[in-house]
């Protein structure tokens, strides 16, 4: 599925549905606007396939129960968009624009990560605010495992060490300040080998605009320790300098599929 993210070239949302409650979440708006639209699909996708979540539950019951928790944004596995095709040209696919990967069942994992070994010509992105979610299981190298951060708040000593001693050297490691909503504490993000930064967006009460020195910071910060960054269109208006690396590893990916 195409989208406006940028730093990938498609999603791949498989499960839709966050235990969170961020007041700035994009994704649990969606997924009340279009609940209806995608449990259709995914009724019709089961009826072709003869899939049946339940035995011991009607159809209908079924149904009308996966829209409700499609609708109240509960973590829901969907079997229509599971099965999607990708393209056979190299792509970077970010997995789970729509939920968050530490409230997914083990066996939703299980899948996703057996249908990625199928694909080593892509680019599998993953965003948690749990990184510890990443040491249960065996990611492909073809994995960039990230963990998104909002603000100071989410900066444990305990989630960046355990990124530094858990994570395979083979999979890149990125972190999303998205929204960017204070100063970071520059020495963290020497844990990472990419960095983007977005803006939080939407009219809601109480929006924080990032600060140009914020942004400055980090950007020189990962110039001096050569760390790739990628600016979101959304701070085009604050820091007019546009930025949009990725780690060099993508490009050889891409050349070696190509």
């Amino acid at each position: 599925m195409k989208n406006k993210i940028g730093w990938c070239d498609i999603t791949w949302n498989s499960v839709w549905g966050c235990l969170n409650h961020c007041p700035y979440c994009y994704a649990r708006k969606i997924a009340k606007r279009f609940a209806e639209q995608m449990n259709i699909l995914e009724i019709r996708y089961k009826k072709k396939n003869k899939i049946n979540n339940d035995n011991y539950i009607p159809a209908i019951i079924g149904d009308y129960r996966e829209y409700i928790n499609l609708r109240n944004f509960k973590p829901t596995f969907l079997y229509s968009q599971f099965e999607k095709k990708f393209p056979k040209k190299p792509q970077r696919i970010f997995v789970g624009s729509m939920s968050e990967i530490a409230h997914w069942e083990a066996n939703w994992i299980n899948k996703v990560i057996f249908k990625i070994f199928e694909y080593p010509q892509h680019i599998f992105q993953f965003l948690t605010k749990f990184p510890d979610t990443y040491s249960k299981w065996e990611f492909p190298q073809n994995c960039w495992l990230g963990v998104t951060v909002a603000g100071v708040c989410d900066l444990s000593d305990y989630h960046l060490k355990f990124y530094h001693r858990y994570i395979k050297k083979e999979n890149i490691k990125f972190i999303s300040l998205e929204p960017l909503l204070g100063r970071i504490p520059l020495d963290l993000l020497q844990f990472f080998n990419w960095v983007i930064i977005g803006a939080e967006t939407g009219s809601q009460k109480g929006k924080v605009i990032p600060k140009k020195e914020w942004i400055e910071d980090i950007v020189n910060y990962c110039k001096d320790n050569k760390i790739p960054v990628y600016l979101k269109d959304s701070l085009k208006e604050i820091y007019l300098v546009e930025i949009k690396e990725f780690p060099a590893i993508e490009k050889e990916a891409k050349s070696d599929g190509s």
